[in-house]
């Protein structure tokens, strides 16, 4: 708790610190924006003063011309009515001839500039243009009448006259002629620049100033201002004067005026310069704004990911709480697995205890028995073959746990090659058939619907899957009981046919609860019928796994005291090239062991006098030698041709079987690659037989020896080697 505590605290000042920063960068980007708005907003102002005061001017000159134009002509048509006498040259005439072409003002001039006449229906008298209309240059149409003369005469009110002079006709002298403007005429209908400034308001664009010769033309802060000359208040002014001297022409800066920061900018349009400056003060709202949304936005993200860190918080709890209670369920569980596979191991090892001891104690039992009838034989031959059933139980025994943790391991491998299905059942067949003999059971064999008996398989493991299966049916069977073994082949695609074998027997059979644990390990179920059975329990167990192995399955089908049905199914490819005749099936029948030169390789005393009897009794000659180094010394010292076969044992001291058997096929002679080497070993994995292949020899035979076995399997061989 005091951790989460720590983690929470340390979150929120993280997001305190996150927003502060958010705060800081998102006040700059505001403080950017503002002030890049403020810069678009001068340069639209002098970019429109630039296009503005050209048009502004362009429409007052050509006002300004076309009234100059129209008192020219009306002065030269005044002039001509003065010498037509018209009216004459009175006052009363020149009153008449001024209303009629419109004038506001008349005034006819000596040749020495002095008034003869004059005619104005306003303020404006002759004293006031006197100095413009008698000027040298306007006097000069008295000398060329052809000349003409016009001028704008302000005045000092701010109003002013059109004016155009003409030469007199009657005699030397100027007609005058005149159109005056008030100064509330001229500015309500002339175009000026403070009248552009009259949409730029200070709030939204700022202070404008706009000034030409020195004198402010322009200003928007001060709307009511239409002519005349404006005077700014003192801190406007005070702020202009600082833009002049401390900003460059075209630019926008950050300025300090007194007490306060504009942002101010200086642009020249045409003859005029516009000065604009707005206090950061007025602008700091929208910065405060920009910053406040930001907040509020970085705030309802904080929120959204502090629900969701709660939540998953929450969630996360609860996982562990759950990971706590599987952890407990599997804590729990894996006491219990290990104290049944402890029990499981304990079982196995009493059953082991008893299923060992038991044929150990028939073995030795037996010999004192023999050694007590010395001299009776019938007694010996009794207690030889209970002896030799004994072994085989035991042997038996140590082949199926051993086969059961190599299958459990992985380690597995099957040995393909080519084999005759028909052949391979048959010789399960026959073994099973002496077995049942001794259990008083029948067994029968069927495989007529086999239509590829030609397969590639590993005969080994094929042939303990079904002998496991087989061996159970007469084991398990009632006296008078049958076994019948059935092939078929139901189904074949491409190069891979499907066989159906089916061993029923009419035994004991299993009961129900049974059969749902039957594939277990070490399960046996215990039987009153069944008490004489002996066996490990994992006779099933090794049959599935095989089965599957091999790619198949295995299903039983039982009734107790009625008996059981079990389908082995198996894909097994089919060998289209082998031989589709008898060919040489028993080729070896002819072939013996008689009179062949035999080199017997083996270090253990015991099991090397086994062998030399067994193949001495046969016929054979036999050399012995007692390791690897042996052999290879007396086959090298030999003469070519003097060795038939060699059975090789593999552990072996000094150089095993292995590295004997690649020493004799290196040899330079031709007898070396030729001769028959057979491995004899109690190594009887597959592993062991390919790596016997590796190593050059052509067979591997299993201890413990058959002897029977041992002669089959080696004139078999021999008769290959004679073909």
């Amino acid at each position: 708790m005091a951790r989460n505590n720590h983690l929470g605290r340390r979150f929120w000042a993280i997001v305190v610190a996150v927003g502060v920063a958010v705060a800081c960068v998102s006040g700059l980007i505001g403080f950017g924006s503002m002030f890049r708005q403020a810069a678009e907003r001068s340069d639209n102002v002098v970019a429109f003063a630039k296009s503005q005061s050209l048009i502004y001017d362009s429409f007052n000159d050509s006002a300004a011309m076309t009234s100059q134009v129209l008192a020219l002509e009306n002065a030269a048509q005044l002039a001509r009515n003065i010498s037509y006498g018209i009216d004459g040259v009175d006052q009363g005439g020149l009153e008449r001839s001024v209303r009629q072409l419109g004038l506001s003002n008349a005034f006819v001039l000596s040749a020495d500039g002095q008034l003869a006449w004059s005619y104005s229906n306003n303020d404006v008298t002759f004293d006031m243009v006197q100095r413009e209309v008698t000027d040298e240059v306007a006097l000069k149409v008295i000398d060329d009448p052809r000349r003409m003369y016009a001028m704008r005469i302000v005045l000092d009110d701010g109003s002013y006259i059109d004016v155009g002079c003409a030469a007199r006709i009657d005699e030397p002298g100027v007609v005058v002629a005149g159109y005056y403007t008030s100064e509330t005429f001229s500015n309500r209908y002339l175009l000026s620049l403070q009248n552009m400034l009259a949409g730029y308001d200070v709030r939204g664009s700022g202070d404008i100033v706009v000034e030409s010769d020195g004198k402010v033309v322009a200003a928007n802060m001060l709307p009511n201002q239409v002519s005349g000359d404006i005077q700014l208040d003192p801190v406007d002014a005070k702020v202009v004067e600082d833009i002049k001297s401390r900003c460059a022409l075209g630019e926008t800066a950050l300025l300090l005026s007194g007490s306060k920061l504009y942002i101010a900018s200086l642009d020249k349009a045409r003859d005029y310069y516009v000065y604009t400056f707005v206090p950061v003060s007025s602008r700091l709202g929208e910065v405060a704004g920009f910053t406040a949304v930001v907040l509020a936005l970085y705030s309802v993200v904080v929120a959204v990911f502090a629900l969701s860190r709660r939540k998953s918080e929450h969630e996360h709890l609860h996982e562990l709480v759950v990971q706590e209670r599987e952890y407990a369920e599997r804590l729990a569980r894996s006491a219990h697995q290990a104290q049944s596979a402890n029990r499981a191991k304990t079982e196995f090892l009493q059953r082991m205890s008893h299923d060992i001891r038991t044929p150990i104690n028939g073995i030795r039992g037996m010999v004192e028995v023999a050694n007590a009838y010395d001299n009776d034989l019938a007694k010996q031959r009794d207690c030889r073959q209970k002896i030799w059933a004994a072994s085989g139980i035991l042997s038996d025994l140590v082949n199926e746990v051993l086969d059961m943790s190599k299958l459990e391991s992985g380690e597995v491998k099957l040995d393909l090659r080519p084999v005759n299905l028909i052949e391979l059942i048959n010789e399960v067949w026959q073994i099973m058939e002496r077995q049942a003999q001794q259990h008083g059971v029948t067994i029968s064999c069927d495989l007529s619907g086999v239509v590829h008996p030609s397969i590639v398989a590993s005969p080994l493991h094929l042939k303990r899957l079904i002998m496991n299966i087989a061996s159970n049916a007469v084991k398990y069977n009632k006296p008078g009981g049958s076994v019948r073994v059935t092939c078929t082949e139901h189904a074949h695609e491409g190069e891979v046919a499907t066989y159906d074998i089916v061993i029923a027997d009419t035994g004991i059979g299993m009961s129900s609860d049974f059969q749902a644990r039957m594939f277990e390990p070490f399960a046996r179920e215990q039987q009153k019928d069944a008490e004489h059975a002996t066996g490990s329990g994992l006779g099933t167990s090794i049959a599935k796994q095989l089965a599957e192995l091999m790619g198949g399955s295995v299903a039983y089908e039982s009734r107790l005291g009625v008996g059981t049905t079990c389908t082995i199914t198996l894909p097994l490819a089919v060998d289209f090239e082998a031989p589709s005749g008898p060919g040489d099936r028993h080729a070896s029948d002819t072939v013996t062991l008689e009179g062949l030169s035999v080199l017997l390789v083996e270090d253990n005393d015991l099991n090397r006098e086994i062998a030399e009897f067994v193949l001495s009794n046969a016929g054979a000659r036999v050399t012995c030698v007692d390791d690897g180094i042996e052999a290879v010394h007396a086959f090298g010292q030999a003469d070519a041709g003097t060795y038939d076969l060699i059975l090789m044992d593999i552990m072996m001291p000094n150089m095993d079987g292995y590295e004997a058997t690649r020493a004799i096929r290196s040899l330079a002679r031709e007898d070396a690659r030729t001769v028959a080497i057979v491995a004899m070993s109690a190594n009887a994995f597959t592993e062991d037989k390919v790596r016997c292949r590796e190593a050059g020899m052509d067979e591997h035979l299993a201890k413990p020896i058959d002897s029977q076995k041992l002669i089959n399997a080696l004139t078999k061989i021999m008769a290959g080697k004679t073909r």
